[in-house]
């Protein structure tokens, strides 16, 4: 009796919450054809009535731009406007051959171990295979040790694509997983996706990528306010339902589930472009076939930790998205819906903007600079009309970005990736670019030669403002006056939004080989030193900063440089037994006292020991930790109806 009342509970909370989605989506779309209702006056008055003719080719740039922004908005707006939320996937069938193959090149043995001993790890019955594109002796014994199938292939051709190509040649299993090499899975990442293909037309099956690493370069973390945010989360939570919606979903690479019978019939994963995810995609959706989407994590990865693996991926991602726009021509060719068109304009707008992005924050240093304006109104009317414009997309935008401040943090980093972003158009020539490998550990900082047209667009705005506040003492006319405001009002806010992102990409780097989960990990730790003086010391402590390698631990005094412990964690009621040596110790803040956190470097641990590690550290901390991305969280629900 008890057992159904909780069944019963699950279901009313899993019906309320789904309720009050669709609740939300109704607002949202109140708000989106408020917004738009209020902009299509806006441009006529802007078109008509506030030429400066003094200037004429600044106005029709700078309107221009504003139309372009519109666009933008408006393809967000269709592409998020029914959205698919496959909440309750049907129960896995028995009996299926699925494969995981995971490829490599160059990445850390250590990484790859934790992979493949999660990998090992999924319930459903299948076979994993290791794909080194690389031919390392260390991979294959590493194979060899774990139980996984080694494959080496004598041609390196076509990079990734050409690998996974290569494996399903010697494999025969009806379905594939695909992890990336730093992608952990959960034990249920097959039970999770595999009911979909219950479905005939399904072709492929993409979760949700979700990252472990909140400290890295695009993740922004607030530990004391449990606050996390990364700038995929919008894709991912949002705009790949949206697309889910019109069966344009992209497959992402990484975790995902394909059919063989879908791929045998496109002739495999495509290898024209350096983004053999998308092409993939979408040669099956023209084929008929079903990319679906499913909103739930079921493996996490490795974020790029510094700003140049962050600039190595979106470079690669968006040359490849050029070079898939001119091979397949989704806009006119054949085989394609509307609404699969719309979406995918979408996604290969969003790469020209930065065009755009650049002619908005140019335009106040220019004002500022030169006193000319790109429109000429009066004051009130400008209010007038600008206001409800802006406030109204600003709110129907970040409605559907988690909220304002989501809202601003995507601006912020579609600002640093302005740069990057315009040099990927050369995909639209027939120049190639090689596939690059995005370096996630022992990465430097960014350099200045790097990020110089930030830090130039970041001068230029600090001049601009300067010379704004000169104009500003002594203007001319009550509009030039308000024109100067309104121009030191947006110059101040890129300035604001920018800098310290720029100044967080030429500190970060990153030293270690393999990622700490930080904080404080509920992980119990008994252990034991001899002073100097020979004198055994017991006690006890709870475990931060942990992987398979060591940890750290924070006591009220410093340990000594050297001084070599015995450990036993208690991970889940199974211990773990090692030794180390403390590498290192600084002073930290705790609780408005003054502790000591102590690194430690195991020396003698059993591998049996530290996978246990491993797969404790990503099936149990790794989530809960993951909880704290409020956009991602919130949109997976977390009752199932079953």
């Amino acid at each position: 009796m008890k057992q159904n009342a909780t069944t019963e509970e699950s279901l009313a909370a899993y019906r309320a919450k789904i309720r009050r989605r669709r609740e939300q989506l109704i607002f949202t779309r109140i708000v989106i054809f408020a917004s738009i209702a209020v902009s299509l006056p806006y441009f006529y008055w802007r078109a008509t009535q506030t030429q400066n003719h003094a200037a004429m080719w600044f106005f029709y740039i700078f309107l221009a731009a504003e139309m372009l922004n519109f666009l933008e908005s408006l393809l967000l707006y269709v592409t998020t406007w029914k959205p698919t939320w496959h909440e309750s996937p049907p129960p896995p069938p028995a009996g299926r051959t699925v494969d995981v193959l995971i490829p490599t090149l160059d990445e850390p043995l250590q990484l790859l171990r934790e992979t493949l001993i999660c990998a090992l790890g999924i319930l459903y019955p299948h076979k994993t295979w290791l794909l080194d594109d690389g031919n390392r002796p260390g991979a294959r014994e590493l194979a060899e040790e774990l139980g996984c199938e080694y494959l080496g292939r004598p041609e390196h051709v076509n990079a990734k694509a050409g690998n996974l190509n290569y494996a399903l040649a010697k494999s025969s299993a009806e379905f594939v997983v695909v992890l990336d090499a730093d992608h952990v899975p959960s034990p249920e990442l097959i039970d999770e996706l595999l009911g979909f293909f219950n479905d005939p037309q399904v072709g492929i099956v993409q979760a949700t990528q979700d990252f472990y690493n909140l400290d890295s370069f695009q993740h922004q973390t607030n530990w004391r306010a449990k606050y996390a945010w990364q700038q995929q989360e919008l894709f991912f939570s949002i705009i790949q339902p949206g697309k889910d919606g019109y069966n344009a979903a992209f497959y992402c690479g990484s975790p995902a589930i394909l059919r063989r019978k879908a791929l045998d019939d496109i002739g495999g994963f495509a290898v024209e472009s350096i983004t053999e995810d998308m092409h993939t995609s979408l040669r099956m959706q023209k084929k008929g076939w079903r990319v679906l989407y499913q909103n739930r994590t079921v493996a996490r990865g490795l974020a790029p930790q510094t700003f140049p693996g962050f600039a190595t991926q979106w470079k690669r991602w968006g040359h490849g998205a050029m070079q898939v726009l001119r091979l397949e021509n989704p806009l006119f060719g054949s085989g394609l819906k509307l609404g699969q068109r719309l979406c995918y304009f979408a996604s290969f707008y969003f790469y020209w903007m930065s065009y755009q992005k650049l002619i908005y924050v140019v335009t106040p240093i220019f004002c500022l600079l030169t006193g000319i304006f790109p429109l000429v109104a009066d004051p009130a009317r400008y209010l007038l009309f600008f206001t409800p414009y802006l406030v109204l997309n600003i709110a129907a935008s970040a409605m559907l970005t988690g909220g304002l401040r989501g809202f601003l943090m995507s601006e912020e980093f579609n600002m640093m990736k302005m740069p990057v972003l315009m040099t990927t158009l050369r995909g639209l020539s027939r120049r190639e670019r090689e596939f690059t490998v995005t370096q996630k550990s022992q990465a430097e900082a960014a350099h200045f030669a790097q990020l110089w047209p930030l830090v130039a667009i970041e001068i230029g705005l600090a001049i601009g403002i300067t010379a704004g506040c000169v104009r500003l003492a002594r203007p001319t006319t009550t509009f030039e006056f308000w024109a100067l405001v309104v121009n030191l009002s947006w110059a101040s806010f890129y300035l604001l939004l920018l800098g310290p992102l720029v100044a967080k990409a030429l500190k970060r780097h990153e030293q270690r080989c393999s990622y700490r989960f930080p904080g404080n990990l509920e992980v119990p730790m008994r252990f034991e030193y001899q002073t100097a003086k020979g004198i055994p010391v017991r006690d006890r402590a709870y475990v931060r900063n942990l992987n398979r390698t060591g940890l750290s631990v924070t006591l009220a005094s410093p340990l000594p440089m050297g001084t070599r412990l015995e450990m036993e964690l208690s991970l889940a009621s199974q211990p773990i037994r090692a030794t180390g040596y403390v590498m290192r110790h600084q002073e930290i803040p705790v609780n408005g006292h003054l502790r000591y956190s102590n690194g430690v470097r195991f020396d003698q641990i059993s591998s049996a020991d530290a996978d246990t590690i491993s797969k404790y550290l990503f099936w149990y901390v790794a989530p809960r930790h993951g909880d704290l991305l409020r956009l991602t969280t919130s949109s997976q629900l977390e009752e199932r109806a079953r």
